[in-house]
């Protein structure tokens, strides 16, 4: 069984000469199975132009369902300050050996001015140093506000029996749903479900709340949820 890979990566400015790419690759071990074998959210800069692809990819399929989209300059600039603000090249390893269960492990690679550094660290938001959830928060959401999301269709709902879900929570928060993380985040708009019962478990993103909700979908229909966590 493949276990599920959530990668970004970053293509930074090169800085050497050519033929040289200067990068960070972060990859994420979800603590819950995934139908896909692997997702990933990456910005690259190839000069005039820096682009942000979202791809997910199922087990077996030779092509991925995938986000493309161009970053203004503006926002390519943010994503370089990110990494240089959060001294990226210097954080050291912030993960137990054997993580607590439902916390997610990152492992970041990165090189720059060719030296390589590579590091891992367990639960970015919950660490006191924020530079950890500062970069792989940022280069998600980055990449996220130019491509968006990629919700999964289930191809073995029979079509009279599929309905939708609109999730809106403050603050934002992870979604999991009958027990599946969907490695998404709320605003979540027409997620496709099995008509019936559901239930729908919100963590805000730094961890403080965390809320189970029943919801019920009716086929051919959407099922709105608004909440506010707090």
């Amino acid at each position: 069984m493949h276990r599920s890979l959530v990668s970004l990566l970053l293509a930074l400015p090169l800085l050497l000469t050519a033929g040289t790419t200067d990068y960070v690759r972060v990859s994420l071990e979800p603590p819950a199975p995934s139908p896909f074998r692997s997702i990933s959210y990456e910005v690259t800069r190839r000069a005039p132009a820096t682009t942000a692809v979202h791809r997910r990819l199922l087990p077996g399929d030779a092509e991925s369902l995938h986000g493309l989209g161009l970053l203004t300059e503006e926002e390519a600039a943010t994503v370089d300050t990110l990494v240089r603000d959060t001294d990226a090249m210097s954080l050291p390893d912030a993960a137990p050996p054997t993580p607590l269960l439902g916390q997610l492990t990152w492992v970041v690679s990165l090189r720059v001015d060719g030296v390589a550094h590579e590091f891992r660290c367990t639960a970015p938001e919950n660490l006191k140093d924020r530079r950890y959830f500062k970069l792989i928060d940022g280069v998600r959401r980055s990449v996220k506000a130019v491509t968006g999301e990629l919700p999964f269709r289930n191809v073995f709902y029979e079509p009279d029996r599929r309905g939708w879900v609109n999730v809106i929570s403050v603050p934002a928060s992870r979604v999991v749903i009958d027990g599946f993380d969907t490695q998404l985040e709320t605003p979540l708009y027409h997620y496709e479900l099995a008509s019936g019962l559901h239930t729908i478990q919100l963590t805000s993103e730094d961890g403080r709340f965390t809320r189970d909700y029943q919801v019920k979908v009716e086929p051919g229909g959407t099922t709105h949820l608004r909440v506010d966590l707090r």
